[in-house]
């Protein structure tokens, strides 16, 4: 019985550690950035350290905003939810930006990510504005 325990303790205590991506509960999860609950589908963002930790924002700009406090080697995930595909997480250092006035975001940055670097320029192309790539977005939020 004992060994048993044992087993299940260091299963559960493995198995929360993991470094993998964390669901979003859209309306009851708080931004770690800005405190506000995160309810956009199109905008929201998640970095998990190399601990497991999910940290989740309500904006990509909340993330990049909080990337200030934390070391890179600190973190094993960065992600941001698809606006072409609402709710699902993508790698945010492949991923596409826009930038644009016509496409607000939650926190007012007009940020907008995308997996598809075509789905962003037809979106360029209706809304107007900025395309940048993950090493360009991260200079502009240093």
């Amino acid at each position: 019985m004992r060994s048993m325990t044992l087993f299940f303790l260091v299963s559960s205590l493995l198995f929360s550690c993991s470094v993998q991506p964390q669901p979003i509960a859209y309306g009851y999860d708080y931004c770690d950035y800005c405190r506000m609950t995160i309810v956009d589908q199109q905008h929201a963002a998640e970095l998990v350290t190399v601990k497991g930790k999910a940290h989740k924002y309500d904006a990509i700009e909340c993330m990049m905003r909080d990337l200030k406090k934390w070391e890179p080697h600190e973190v094993a995930l960065y992600l941001i939810t698809d606006y072409a595909r609402p709710g699902e997480l993508t790698d945010a250092a492949t991923a596409t930006y826009l930038i644009s006035e016509n496409l607000p975001s939650p926190m007012g940055a007009n940020l907008t990510g995308f997996l598809n670097a075509g789905v962003a320029g037809q979106v360029q192309k209706e809304k107007t504005g900025q395309v940048l790539n993950w090493a360009e977005l991260q200079e502009k939020f240093k």
